[in-house]
């Protein structure tokens, strides 16, 4: 394979025209790029397909997903799953930084068949980050390729989608009472005044929690409290609204537990996705 210049990741003319992931046989194959102009800038000239899955991860600027029938607006610090064979578009502005990593599905079966959009964990973006650091004719079979590989697809074949709500189990009594909150937007209570509501055992939450969302009760609050943190930002809620709804000491407890989480703190989520 002729040697691509690095130029050709800053300028979106030269890597229409000499950018094909397609044409690399390998099994993995990243690019790290930054458009410096503040238009929107396209990374193909019209709706196409790759061979390859791509991966997508948004440092800075901003990014549309469009696809044949719908839209996406792709904000800093979210990830975008695109499936071989997707007819897609995918423009650029705001001085965009980004990688990309595609990924032959025929190697990798278990990623999903689907567009998926993530809010990209601190893991993630590492893993993301260091990948992109390797070179088109890496082996992925052995050493720290094979590692990062291993990672990523397990990562990427697991990963949910951030603004959707958890699951609840199929219990009556606890469906029943989550179902009230999620209708309400509300925090459902601690664990111990829960298990006074439904009227059962820790243990026995614990345990069905467990079998029907693979997460104790505990963990299924605060992925919920997360999932309706962003649910909330982007109905419009004042940052000081959602951390008060959402029972946090203080709007600086409440910025603290998103910035853990998405790597990325509520008011700029909120500004990049205004």
């Amino acid at each position: 394979m002729a040697k691509i210049s690095k130029q050709i990741f800053n300028n979106p003319e030269l890597l229409n025209e000499y950018f094909d992931p397609d044409t690399i046989t390998a099994c993995i194959v990243p690019i790290r790029a930054k458009f410096i102009s503040k238009d929107s800038r396209s990374l193909r000239d019209k709706i196409h397909t790759h061979q390859k899955g791509m991966l997508i991860s948004l440092n800075s600027g901003m990014a549309k997903l469009i696809l044949t029938d719908t839209t996406y607006d792709i904000l800093a610090n979210q990830i975008v799953w695109v499936p071989a064979g997707t007819p897609h578009e995918v423009t650029l502005k705001n001085e965009a930084e980004f990688r990309a990593i595609y990924i032959d599905q025929e190697i990798f079966p278990q990623l999903p068949k689907e567009v998926k959009i993530y809010n990209a964990t601190s893991l993630m973006h590492e893993i993301i980050e260091s990948i992109c650091d390797m070179s088109f004719n890496s082996n992925w079979n052995v050493g720290i390729e094979y590692h990062l590989q291993s990672i990523l697809i397990k990562n990427l074949s697991s990963i949910i989608k951030e603004n959707k709500l958890p699951e609840i189990p199929h219990d009556y009594r606890v469906n029943n009472i989550l179902s009230s909150f999620i209708k309400k937007e509300l925090l459902p209570p601690k664990l111990n005044k829960f298990i006074t509501i439904v009227g059962a055992s820790e243990r026995t939450i614990h345990r069905l929690f467990i079998k029907e969302t693979g997460m104790n009760y505990q963990q299924w609050r605060q992925k919920y409290r997360l999932t309706l943190s962003i649910n909330l930002l982007l109905s419009g809620k004042k940052i000081t609204e959602v951390a008060y709804i959402l029972d946090f000491s203080s709007t600086s407890a409440f910025i603290s537990f998103f910035r853990e989480r998405l790597n990325i703190t509520p008011s700029r989520y909120k500004k990049l996705n205004s």
